[in-house]
């Protein structure tokens, strides 16, 4: 299996394992820095106002927020 194919399928598996945050949204997979993650989708929401950024910070921690994989570059093997 080719490491892109490796990579699709650990995504894929996490991203069924985990369809739903326990605050009853889906989650998504998101790309930041090198690195796959699945986190809750309310994560990415804009946050307008200093209250909204409030109780986003405050509730954060109870979010799905897994780091998937990190995808290597160019000829380095996949470590996952």
């Amino acid at each position: 299996m080719s490491d892109h194919t490796r990579i699709v399928d650990l995504i894929e598996r996490a991203s069924d394992a985990r369809p739903f945050c326990p605050c009853g949204r889906h989650t998504t997979t998101v790309w930041r820095a090198g690195n796959v993650w699945l986190e809750c989708a309310s994560l990415s929401d804009p946050r307008e106002g200093v209250i909204a950024r409030f109780v986003a910070a405050a509730t954060a921690p109870v979010h799905i927020r897994v780091p998937i994989i990190a995808v290597p570059g160019e000829g380095e093997q996949i470590a996952a």
